[in-house]
């Protein structure tokens, strides 16, 4: 058996965690730059609050039913979570971390630890409730699919007390009779409107299809899927985490840019943090992409629509690097071919990607050798940061301008990762 342990409305959760008085409120949390909706309270929910939607097109909304709004706090974020997959590991040997607020827990060879497993899941929320005070729900069933199923039911069911128990095969029937398609695990949109097309409108009809038609409909993943609902796993645990095969760091600015100077700056740090995060999971990149683009939804004074400008341009570096200082060269280069004068821009960003391990170094005919010693000094400036802080040690393109940063004007304090935010009790 498997178990999907779910944060419930995380984002939210984490800042009620440390603001009791928000318990009970319509509560949302903005994207970077405080542009759009990501995360929505219950009682957002309740007041037809879509997610994605930007904050100004709600700000009548969030004034009426006095809404509180925040900025999004990955630090704090990040952290709880970690505290709540820690926790996880005190109950099983095998725990998959599937994003921020998911993991999946395998059962095998603990049905003598946990016989009632209602009860092992009720414990579980109500412990990371007391060490976190994160509200979770527990799918528990044969497969990772039905558990993802399972889950979807315990969140939207409250009488089911957040967990949901699919350990037979009338209740698995009784699960997928009723459940969309569309909403099951891995099914786009395409592929969704394909099903429907064919007369699939459930989960149980698209379990019961015959295998050739979901082989040739829905490649090999579309019959995982199919086996999946009918209980047999096809998805085992990835117990370590797999590195990235992209790496994206584009933070819209705080205001429109228009000079060249000052998206340089801009564009050196952010491929500074993507250096961090390549060095991190200990990969050096083999291309380079940068992007940059004007606000498409500003207008004009009289409301008519101002001409807008996008542009990127992608390198293929000549040896896979991981050093800030070669890969900031290379990204200037980048923008330098595509910035136009007369434009107010709106992001600048960069993607590394043809990622490899940092230790594959291909020897070169025709070019040179990577500089080592530039790549160690990019490790020690991140050890560095790490100690002191970001960006103590930096590239001087970097600037110190902070104008163009990205606004967090409702950012809450991080409390458990600063000193300076740790509550005080009185």
């Amino acid at each position: 058996m498997y178990v999907l342990i779910d944060c419930n409305n995380f984002y939210v959760s984490c800042e009620r965690a440390f603001n009791h008085g928000l318990n009970g409120k319509p509560v949302v949390v903005l994207s970077n730059n405080d542009g759009c909706v990501v995360a929505r309270s219950n009682e957002a929910k309740a007041l037809d609050i879509k997610m994605g939607v930007p904050i100004f097109q709600i700000e009548e909304l969030v004034k009426q039913h006095q809404i509180a709004v925040f900025s999004s706090n990955y630090t704090l974020y990040g952290d709880m979570s970690a505290r709540v997959m820690a926790s996880l590991n005190r109950y099983v040997e095998e725990v998959e971390v599937y994003s921020i607020d998911e993991a999946f827990l395998n059962l095998d060879g603990y049905k003598s630890v946990y016989p009632d497993l209602a009860d092992f899941a009720r414990t579980i929320r109500s412990s990371i409730k007391q060490w976190t005070r994160i509200p979770v729900s527990v799918g528990i069933a044969p497969t990772k699919t039905l558990c993802k199923v399972a889950n979807y039911y315990a969140k939207r069911r409250p009488e089911l007390g957040g967990v949901f128990l699919a350990d037979t095969d009338e209740i698995i029937k009784e699960l997928l009779t009723d459940f969309d398609v569309a909403d099951l695990w891995g099914i786009g949109w395409r592929y969704a409107g394909m099903l429907k097309r064919n007369g699939f409108r459930t989960a149980w009809q698209l379990r019961s299809a015959p295998d050739d038609w979901l082989r040739d409909n829905l490649t090999v993943n579309g019959l995982r899927l199919a086996y999946e609902l009918r209980g047999m796993p096809c998805k085992l645990l990835e117990l370590e985490a797999q590195p990235k095969k992209t790496i994206c760091t584009a933070p819209s600015f705080g205001k429109l840019i228009p000079d060249q100077r000052t998206i340089t700056e801009a564009l050196t740090t952010h491929v500074s943090r993507a250096g961090e995060k390549l060095r991190l999971q200990n990969s050096a990149a083999g291309t380079l992409t940068v992007f940059l683009h004007t606000n498409r939804f500003k207008r004009s004074p009289n409301g008519e629509p101002i001409k807008q400008y996008s542009a990127s341009r992608t390198v293929e570096l000549p040896h896979p690097t991981s050093n800030t200082t070669e890969l900031v060269g290379y990204a200037q280069a980048a923008l330098k071919s595509v910035f136009k004068f007369g434009y107010e821009f709106q992001k600048v960003g960069v993607i590394l990607s043809n990622l490899v391990p940092a230790d594959f170094q291909q020897q070169a005919l025709f070019t040179a050798e990577p500089d080592r010693r530039m790549t160690k000094l990019s490790r020690v400036m991140d050890k560095l940061n790490y100690r002191y802080g970001r960006d103590k040690v930096r590239l001087a393109d970097a600037g110190y301008d902070p104008s163009w940063h990205h606004k967090r004007r409702y950012l809450s304090p991080c409390y458990t990762t600063q000193w300076k935010d740790i509550l005080r009790v009185n």
